[in-house]
């Protein structure tokens, strides 16, 4: 081995920074070899992101380097490290959604290049960078979408885009941010196919919180606990270790609930509707929350939003406390609600309803209006002027645009025409099949509610007493019959 070819591509020696007395990154050193697949784990609050930050220029470090290829660029400005070669992708697209794939990576190229004094000039005459962007987008698959609007491309394709306008930059260490995040699981192994056809003198860096995907393309991991290095090691060492397994394999990144609800007690005034109530949802299941008039169900979805007198009880959402939590902040936490009442805003369009509490993520515009072409129709229309089963889509559609982690509807298919209760229960459907979201279902017809979710619940007089795979549950009669109502059962059956 040379000693050009030993020296590592990217290396960190005793990385830290602190913001005020927080001390975010402690110590950290790690070396990249040429053509390196290493992955960066841990729990969340670990420090990844921060260092990725440090290392592209973001944040200044309080002590230790960084060398790229051997060079020191510890204190080298964003821009500059990206010229040597240091490029980045972002946990939240960072796209002009307004061009296309090929414009888009066509002005990356003209920006390596040098030829950002001319972009003034019709980007068309440019057909050396056109080609080099149309070859760089066939390699990565995107080909096909080259000419459409970024923003009308399903979230996965949009993550190769930002795949390809780092390696328009010829970077020789690419670091990715967590690229599957909010990418649907079907979509997330043909993009890290994609990642690990990259070139092999490429090394890459990578967070992911996936531990199937991180095991299968990674040949390096490291492990970062509380802002410090746990461990290094390959993924065979790092499933075997023991301290892994205990602070971070078993965590709640891994393992632990989407939802967890603990002896939730809740009511109005002095009365108490919910006494104790224990359940938890994984992340992409769908439940059902059954029971007859009157027993709870829709005051459970009211008391994870907030709007309830919580007398007992914890709600946690990904690890995190929430049931303190104002009802209007609970949406930034990964709440998406649809009442009952729909409560979409009648002097607004549909456009307008839809994008005007909306927040970044996989659910944009156009994927509601893929989900729901109704509303790409009416999108000029004003709230009042649609029908109920319109009405109740736009409330779905609203609460999408708030990229929720876990979906609360509360009677979504009430007193609307059946052919409607289909087009309603298809797009429940794939919501939860297709895109893998997380979803609690109050719906009165049984026989729907379990036919679009994996488990239920039944609630009698705000207690639960009855738990059951829907499946399993659509086919035992006498439950349905005892605590739903036999035309229900009798619809079930």
């Amino acid at each position: 081995m040379t000693a050009a070819s030993s020296i590592a591509a990217l290396a960190t020696e005793g990385l830290s920074v602190n913001f005020g007395a927080l001390l975010a990154t402690r110590n950290v050193s790690l070396d990249l070899p040429v053509g390196a697949r290493h992955a960066l784990i841990g729990p969340n609050g670990a420090g990844k992101t921060t260092l990725i930050n440090l290392l592209t220029g973001l944040l200044r470090p309080s002590a230790g380097a960084i060398r790229l290829h051997g060079a020191t660029i510890t204190h080298a400005t964003p821009a500059e490290r990206v010229r040597r070669g240091l490029v980045r992708t972002f946990q939240i697209n960072s796209l002009f959604p307004a061009l296309t794939p090929l414009e888009s990576v066509t002005l990356a190229v003209c920006e390596r290049r040098g030829l950002t004094r001319s972009w003034l000039s019709r980007l068309s005459r440019r057909t050396d960078a056109i080609d080099e962007a149309h070859a760089l987008l066939h390699r990565l698959g995107l080909g096909p979408d080259a000419e459409r609007l970024t923003r009308e491309l399903a979230y996965g394709r949009q993550r190769l885009v930002e795949i390809a306008l780092a390696l328009a930059c010829e970077p020789r260490v690419l670091l990715l941010d967590e690229p599957a995040a909010g990418v649907p699981a079907r979509e997330s192994a043909e993009l890290f196919e994609v990642i690990a056809g990259l070139p092999r003198d490429l090394a890459i860096l990578f967070i992911e919180h996936d531990m199937d995907l991180v095991f299968r393309f990674a040949d390096r991991i490291t492990v970062l606990v509380g802002g410090q290095v746990l461990c290094h090691g390959t993924p065979t060492e790092i499933a075997e270790n023991p301290e892994v397994q205990r602070v971070y394999l078993g965590m709640p990144v891994m393992s632990e609930a989407l939802l967890s609800v603990r002896a939730l007690s809740a009511g109005y005034g002095d009365a108490s509707v919910l006494d104790e109530v224990s359940f938890e949802l994984e992340e992409g299941d769908a439940l059902a929350l059954l029971g007859r008039n009157g027993m709870g169900k829709s005051t459970l979805l009211a008391t994870l939003m907030g709007h309830t007198l919580r007398r007992g009880g914890t709600i946690a959402l990904r690890g995190r406390p929430v049931e303190r939590l104002a009802p209007h902040l609970r949406p930034g936490a990964g709440f998406g609600w649809v009442p009952q009442e729909r409560d979409i805003f009648p002097s607004l369009t549909v456009e307008e309803n839809l994008t005007v509490a909306a927040r970044r993520g996989p659910w944009t515009l156009a994927r509601v209006h893929e989900l729901f072409p109704r509303l790409r129709e009416r999108r000029g229309n004003l709230g009042f002027q649609l029908s109920g089963g319109e009405q109740q889509m736009l409330a779905i559609g609203r609460a999408l645009m708030l990229n929720p982690a876990l979906v609360l509807l509360d009677e979504p298919l009430e007193g609307l025409a059946p052919v409607i209760v289909e087009e309603l229960s298809a797009a429940i459907r794939r919501m939860v099949e297709r895109e893998g979201l997380a979803i609690i279902l109050v719906e009165q017809h049984a026989h729907i509610a379990l036919g679009l979710t994996r488990q239920a619940i039944v609630l009698e007089r705000g207690r639960i007493v009855h738990r059951a795979a829907s499946e399993a549950l659509a086919r035992d009669h006498a439950t349905l019959e005892r605590y739903v109502g036999m035309r229900v059962a009798a619809k079930a059956a």
